[in-house]
């Protein structure tokens, strides 16, 4: 593939969500904003399979996954230096050694959300020297 294919490929992103409210809204969002969405995850066994799995480019992952933190699955996809963002609705959780990942408030901002990916696309991209 060559180097414009690449770049024009639609890039697929992993939706760990476990309120189907927002989970829906991001499915509705991502589309209209240029990016396929790549599944689902609504449980933490659920989201680690996929995060292994890595069949996809980008992760937004909920903190709070029904009284589980998400931080396995963080864990997981920097292991596999894939790009992921936080999307949380409690504005005092602690990030400790992921403090350059992006966070994203709930209820998420199309813009916000926009602006986020498209940086943690951007940060995981390899230079090329040329």
């Amino acid at each position: 593939m060559t180097k414009r294919a690449e770049q024009k490929q639609v890039k697929r992103i992993l939706v760990v969500e476990d309120e189907p409210f927002i989970a829906l809204g991001l499915e509705q969002l991502l589309p209209r904003l240029g990016y396929e969405v790549a599944g689902v995850a609504t449980h933490l066994n659920d989201a680690l399979a996929k995060a292994q799995a890595g069949d996809f480019d980008l992760a937004v992952l909920d903190v709070n996954l029904s009284g589980e933190l998400s931080y396995r699955v963080a864990d997981v996809l920097l292991a596999k230096a894939l790009p992921f963002i936080f999307c949380t609705a409690y504005s005092d959780v602690a990030f400790g050694g992921y403090n350059n990942i992006p966070v994203l408030q709930k209820p998420v901002d199309k813009k916000a959300l926009a602006r986020a990916i498209e940086d943690a696309l951007a940060r995981a991209q390899p230079t090329h020297v040329e």
